[in-house]
């Protein structure tokens, strides 16, 4: 039977999978976030992000994560790092899915599926979102690819702000 946790996880799952360019446009406090989160990575205010500060601006998040430094990421770690989206999902009543959300991303990440994210599987899935995230495939990353197709500005965004049912 499915419970209303795992159709989200699903629609979740295939948002990430599929990337949502509509998604990206919409004028959300999700979005804003995304927008300051890509500013952070463009810091020479360029309007695009190569993939090699992608992967150093990666490096660093990891490090910020590893609450114990032992180069595995618990579930724990993961949800405790703050995307800066949380209280806009607590606003608006949306707790649960901002969870399932982080869930779905961690299990995604989780390449070998040992409840950990190495080091290594963060760099890859790291790598994997910029190649997927790059629809002109330019090998860079404008504001508009990064929010509208990083597996973990879409499926937080997806979680706070759900597309209305057709």
């Amino acid at each position: 039977m499915f419970t209303t946790r795992s159709i989200l996880a699903c629609s979740l799952a295939s948002m990430i999978a599929a990337g949502t360019p509509a998604f990206a446009q919409e004028d959300t406090d999700g979005r804003k976030l995304a927008q300051m989160a890509f500013a952070s990575l463009d810091t020479a205010e360029r309007g695009f992000v190569d993939q090699g500060e992608f992967s150093n601006f990666g490096g660093d998040v990891f490090a910020s994560m590893d609450g114990d430094q032992d180069g595995q990421l618990t579930f724990s770690e993961f949800l405790s790092w703050d995307y800066g989206m949380e209280p806009v999902a607590q606003e608006a009543g949306r707790e649960e899915a901002y969870e399932t959300a982080l869930r779905v991303v961690f299990a995604f990440w989780d390449r070998n599926g040992d409840n950990t994210i190495s080091r290594t599987e963060h760099r890859q899935s790291l790598n994997f979102d910029f190649q997927r995230a790059d629809t002109d495939n330019d090998a860079l990353l404008t504001e508009d690819e990064f929010t509208g197709g990083f597996s973990v500005m879409v499926a937080l965004r997806a979680a706070i702000n759900p597309a209305p049912a057709e």
